[in-house]
């Protein structure tokens, strides 16, 4: 599994969910029935980390059971088939750490398996007692490759790439990676990106980006569908006035996403 999802998942969600406790008369009555469902699904990968969390603060989730649906054309309206199922609450953190940094509040970790098609819906539910159902669905990004990484100019700070396109790909993120602490790579928390929307990229890296990164300099491609993407860049986690990000789940809050990572040595020119 690639580590490169960072904690801001949490963070954002977390300012989300607190914006709606404390505004009125916009809180909604049940609000402590409500679930916060975060998945970034990753096709490379047929294990995929959810985490879970009840929105109302020092609230507590039993018995969790997350679904993966896989969509399929129908008569009239979508249906759906059930393709990865668990119960299982996992105790040892690492497979949701790896993706979406360490936890907060009463946060679960569960991990359906399923394998996912290219370009193919699925839809992520979870069920709890006494809980609003939660669920959101993604198109699974197709697979892709980097073609070419290279620093060049007279200061060799200059990246260009160039990469395949990936199928339900909204924006590539694209970064050098950097070795953070906890052996955790988080470029999108407080490293350098930039994102694209086409397959190519010529842009100036700052130096200290170039200082920090990991030997031998390493470019990281993350493609993202469109939920994922608006969700890790939209919202505002201010003390002030919080605005939480773009989210597409029914029934709770959160995020159901697609990401895909591919990698290449970076050749100095």
């Amino acid at each position: 599994m690639h580590p490169i999802l960072p904690r801001i998942f949490l963070i954002a969600i977390a300012a989300a969910t607190t914006t709606c406790e404390i505004t009125e008369p916009e809180v909604p009555l049940d609000l402590d029935s409500r679930l916060v469902l975060v998945a970034a699904l990753n096709p490379d990968s047929t294990r995929h980390p959810v985490v879970v969390w009840p929105a109302q603060t020092l609230d507590t989730v039993k018995g969790t059971v997350v679904r993966i649906y896989r969509e399929k054309a129908g008569p009239s309206e979508r249906e759906w088939t059930l393709v990865g199922e668990t119960d299982q609450i996992e105790e040892d953190w690492t497979a949701c750490a790896r993706r979406y940094g360490n936890p907060i509040n009463d946060t679960q970790c569960l991990v359906p398996t399923a394998t996912l098609e290219d370009g193919v819906t699925y839809r992520v539910e979870v069920f709890a007692e006494e809980k609003d159902t939660a669920w959101g669905a993604t198109t699974a990004v197709g697979g892709f490759e980097v073609k070419s990484a290279e620093l060049f100019g007279e200061g060799a700070d200059t990246l260009n790439a160039e990469w395949t396109e990936a199928v339900a790909a909204h924006r590539y993120m694209v970064s050098l990676r950097e070795l953070r602490a906890g052996n955790v790579f988080r470029p999108y928390v407080d490293g350098w990106y930039v994102a694209v929307d086409g397959t190519s990229v010529t842009t100036p890296v700052p130096e200290d980006t170039i200082e920090k990164a990991v030997t031998p300099l390493t470019l990281d491609v993350a493609a993202m569908e469109v939920h994922l993407y608006s969700f890790i860049t939209s919202g505002n986690g201010g003390s002030a006035f919080s605005v939480p990000p773009i989210q597409n789940i029914v029934g709770g809050f959160g995020v159901v996403g697609s990401v895909r990572y591919r990698s290449m040595t970076v050749n100095l020119k």
